[in-house]
């Protein structure tokens, strides 16, 4: 990381500690707490971070998505973005059980398996969500911080991202581009492949409308440079998706 970027994080760390610090004192003593970022200021700075310190940079996500501050000891660290999840991530769905849900599409009088008539699968979509982002600041990598957040991301995580869209989750689902993650590993995620290599495409819109302008969310897919690895970490084993 270029030297001219630690002064900069070190204040954002340190403007954002003070609003978390003013908005719960009780989760801020504990070692390793997530805090949902709502104040408005807050959520600037955390994203400011990210576009420092992540490789992907800050994450605008359309449809649901939830930033979680990492505080310990009364200290704010980094943080954890969750997302609506991506559909059409083959070994995705076929680890967590998906795949039923888009063979025999024509039998059941379907144009394509990811027609918006497919209730069945972008209802089970729905209980499984994305993994977006993960930093820690700088000055606190190296101390096992990150792993101890995604430990509580299974248990406060989920249950912050449950009460605010009421709906159970199923599993939590990520890509990156590493295969052997030792972040994942050691909190029991299973890679389970790479995508394709498919990327959004705005210049052409995936399906008609009678406004045919392409969007985030109506984007046709073209081939990129990337395949993904993909990951994923159920939550709940007595919730399916269905």
């Amino acid at each position: 990381m270029p030297m001219s970027k630690i002064p900069v994080l070190r204040r954002i760390q340190a403007t954002g500690q003070q609003i978390l610090a003013t908005q719960c004192d009780i989760p801020l003593q504990r070692k390793v707490s997530l805090i949902e970022v709502r104040d408005n200021e807050l959520r600037k700075l955390f994203d400011h971070a990210l576009d420092l310190v992540h490789y992907a940079k800050s994450c605008q996500r359309v449809g649901r998505c939830m930033r979680l501050a990492i505080a310990s000891e009364c200290r704010w660290v980094g943080g954890i973005v969750l997302g609506s999840t991506f559909p059409n991530v083959g070994v995705r769905d076929e680890a967590l059980g998906l795949k039923k849900f888009v063979t025999g599409f024509a039998s059941r009088g379907l144009k394509n398996p990811w027609s918006r008539a497919n209730r069945e699968y972008w209802g089970a979509l729905q209980t499984i969500v994305n993994h977006a982002r993960t930093f820690i600041f700088p000055e606190f990598q190296g101390q096992g911080l990150g792993k101890a957040a995604h430990r509580v991301l299974l248990t406060t995580g989920i249950r912050v991202w449950e009460r605010k869209y009421g709906q159970k989750i199923y599993a939590l689902d990520t890509l990156c581009d590493h295969s052997d993650s030792g972040l994942f590993l050691a909190n029991g995620w299973k890679h389970v492949g790479e995508t394709r290599g498919y990327t959004a495409d705005y210049t052409r819109p995936f399906s008609a409308r009678k406004n045919p302008t392409p969007s985030i969310n109506n984007a046709a897919l073209r081939l990129g440079a990337t395949k993904w690895q993909v990951w994923v970490r159920p939550v709940r084993p007595n919730v399916r998706p269905r």
